[in-house]
C-alpha cells in the first residue's frame, strides 16, 4: 500500500569497489573480496510487509539464516514496525543519525524523500547497474539523477477489487465492470441493507488507494501528476479533479459501510470475507490470500471498474515495496551484499513460495506459476499503469487526500470542494518548501 512495502537481489559478492556509472555523476561499486569485513559484523534492519504479504517473516528467516552460512561473521537483527509507526519511527532515527542499516520503504516519493534529504546513501552506489536492471520498478519510482535510491524488494500490484459473484447473484446482479454498473448495484444492494463496497479509511491509508486506483483513469501518466505538483497543472483541472466527483458518487449511492470512517482498511476488509459486502479492495500481494478464503469460483479479481478514458483505465497500477541503505550505516556493502544475495534466483522462488506473491525481480519464473489468479496478478504488473500516491509528497498525501477522502465519504465534503482542498494545501507546500519543487522538477525530467 503506502502501505506500499524491502529487500533483494542476486550475485553474492564479498566487497566492493568504487567504478564510475553514468554521465549523471552517480557512482556504481563492484563487490569484492577485498574490502568485505572479515571480523564480526551486526546490522540491523527495520521492516514491514508482513501485514500484506503474509509469509514475509517466514521468508526473512530463512534468507537470513542462508545469508549466515555464506557470511557467519554476520548478524542480522531485523524488526517488524506497524503501519502507523513505520513512516515517523524511522523520521525519528534520521533525526539522531543512528538506527537501523537496513530500512523499508514504500515506492516512489517514500523511497526519494529520504535520499532528498541526506538519510539513505543510494543503493547504485553499491549495487552494480546490471543487477539492479532486473529490479522491478526501479527505474521509474526510485530513480533520481542516475541514482537508484533504494532497492525493490517485491511487487504490489495495485490495487485489486475482488467481487463476490455469489453475494451479488443473490440480488440479481453480475460483477460490475463499468462505473455506471457499479452505481447501479450499489443502488440496489443499499436498498436491500447489504454493502457493495467494503472499506476502512478511519487510518486515513485507504484514501491513497482510491486516489491511485480511480484517478489513475483520468491522467496520461505520473508526469501529469508530479506537474500539479511542481504548480504546472492544477488539482483543480479536470484530469485531477474528475476523481473526487466519482468518490462522490459513491457516498451519495450508499456504496460503503456506514462505518467506513470509524474502521481501519483491514477491519474492513473483513466484511468481504464473511459475506457481508459484495467487493472490496485488498492488496496486490494479499490479493491470493482473500481468494482463498472464499474460494476462486466464487471471485472475480478486477481492477476497479471504469469510468475514465484514459489509458489506464481498466488496468492495475504498479508499485514495488524497497529496502533501502542508512546514510550512517557503518557496512553499507554489507548491507547491499545482503540485498544483492536476497535476489538469488533460491530466495526469489523461496519468496514465492512463503507468501504467494511475486518478488520484485524480472528474473522470477511467472511461467511456473500455475495459480489462475497469481498468474493474472503478476503479468498484470508487466504492463500496469502508475500508483498515483507515490507520486505525490508525503505531506500533500496525508494533509490532502487522506483528509479529503475521509470527508467526501462521511458526506460533508463535495467532490469539488476536495479538489480545492488539495489545490490550496498544495500551493501552501510550494510556498514552504522550495527544494520540495525542485526536487520534483528533476524528478519528473
Amino acid at each position: 500500500m503506502k502501505r506500499r512495502g524491502i529487500a533483494g537481489a542476486i550475485i553474492c559478492a564479498s566487497a566492493i569497489l568504487i567504478t564510475s556509472l553514468t554521465s549523471a555523476g552517480a557512482t556504481a561499486v563492484t563487490p569484492s573480496k577485498a574490502t568485505f569485513p572479515t571480523g564480526p559484523v551486526k546490522l540491523v534492519m527495520w521492516w514491514w510487509g508482513e501485514q500484506e504479504a503474509p509469509g514475509a517473516k517466514l521468508w526473512l528467516a530463512d534468507t537470513i539464516k542462508a545469508y549466515k552460512v555464506k557470511h557467519p561473521n554476520v548478524t542480522i537483527q531485523t524488526v517488524l514496525q506497524t503501519t502507523d509507526g513505520l513512516v515517523p519511527a524511522f523520521a525519528a532515527a534520521a533525526a539522531a543519525k543512528k538506527g537501523p542499516d537496513l530500512q523499508y520503504f514504500w515506492g516512489g516519493i517514500y523511497a526519494q524523500q529520504p535520499g532528498w534529504d541526506g538519510q539513505i546513501a543510494a543503493v547504485s552506489d553499491y549495487i552494480p547497474a546490471k543487477e539492479l536492471a532486473h529490479y522491478i520498478n526501479a527505474s521509474t519510482e526510485e530513480s533520481f539523477q542516475g541514482k537508484i535510491w533504494t532497492a525493490p524488494w517485491y511487487v504490489n500490484p495495485s490495487f485489486p477489487v475482488v467481487a463476490r459473484k455469489d453475494v451479488l447473484s443473490k440480488y440479481g446482479l453480475s460483477v460490475p465492470m463499468t462505473w455506471k454498473e457499479l452505481l447501479n448495484a450499489c443502488d440496489v444492494l443499499s436498498a436491500k441493507g447489504v454493502t457493495t463496497l467494503a472499506g476502512g479509511i478511519k487510518d486515513g491509508w485507504f484514501g491513497g488507494w482510491l486516489y491511485s486506483i480511480i484517478g489513475a483513469q483520468s491522467v496520461t501518466s505520473s508526469k501529469d501528476v508530479v506537474a500539479a505538483v511542481v504548480g504546472k497543472q492544477k488539482f483543480t483541472d479536470p484530469i485531477h479533479a474528475a476523481w473526487w466527483t466519482r468518490l462522490q458518487e459513491t457516498q451519495s449511492h450508499g456504496c460503503w459501510n456506514k462505518d467506513i470512517n470509524s474502521l481501519q482498511l483491514y477491519q474492513a476488509q473483513q466484511l468481504w470475507v464473511s459475506g457481508k459486502a459484495a467487493m472490496t479492495v485488498v492488496a496486490g500481494p494479499d490479493t491470493p490470500n482473500f481468494v482463498a478464503k472464499v474460494g476462486a469460483s466464487k471471485v472475480v479479481v478486477m481492477p476497479m471498474p471504469k469510468w475514465g478514458t484514459g489509458a489506464f483505465a481498466g488496468k492495475l497500477g504498479t508499485t514495488s515495496q524497497t529496502i533501502g541503505i542508512t546514510k550512517w550505516s557503518k557496512y553499507p556493502q554489507v548491507a547491499a551484499d545482503f540485498i544483492t544475495f536476497s535476489h538469488q534466483t533460491a530466495q526469489l522462488n523461496n519468496w514465492f513460495a512463503k507468501t504467494g506473491s511475486m518478488p520484485a525481480d524480472d528474473r522470477f519464473n511467472i511461467a511456473g506459476v500455475k495459480d489462475p489468479v497469481k498468474k493474472a496478478l503478476f503479468t498484470s504488473v508487466l504492463s500496469g499503469g502508475p500508483y498515483l500516491e507515490n507520486f505525490i509528497p508525503a505531506q500533500l498525501d496525508t494533509d490532502a487526500v487522506f483528509t479529503n477522502a475521509q470527508l467526501v465519504l462521511k458526506g460533508t465534503r463535495t467532490g469539488a470542494q476536495a479538489a480545492a482542498n488539495m489545490q490550496s494545501v498544495m500551493e501552501r507546500l510550494r510556498m514552504t518548501d522550495r527544494n520540495l519543487v525542485k526536487n520534483f522538477t528533476a524528478w519528473a525530467k
